[in-house]
């Protein structure tokens, strides 16, 4: 079996699915720093890439095709990223960990 990395549509399907699964509350802020979908280089893997789709105070929010899991991370000064993360995080689990618990002020 070969790998076969996620295409830019492959990751954009990935997203509404997994915007749409957030807390409304996540939902509006995660579109507020959702970018265009954009390939940034792994350092350590020469000739990988992943497709950022977010930006947030100086971190980037990437798919991990390899993982099949969302990640964020810090990124290199030519933008990538220096290794992949191996979390498999799901999308909601990044924006509690972002933005915190949005049931908090309810508390």
């Amino acid at each position: 079996m070969t790998f076969e990395p996620t295409s830019k549509s492959g990751v954009e399907r990935l997203l509404e699915e997994s915007t749409s699964t957030l807390h409304p509350s996540h939902r509006i802020q995660f579109e507020a720093i959702r970018i265009s979908p954009r390939l940034v280089a792994v350092d350590n893997e020469p000739g990988a890439f992943v497709y950022v789709v977010a930006e947030h105070q100086g971190k980037i929010l990437y798919w991990s095709d390899v993982e099949e899991g969302w990640e964020i991370e810090q990124p290199t000064r030519h933008g990538g990223i220096a290794t992949r993360g191996c979390n498999q995080f799901e999308l909601s689990h990044l924006m509690y960990q972002t933005f915190g618990d949005p049931n908090a002020d309810l508390a």
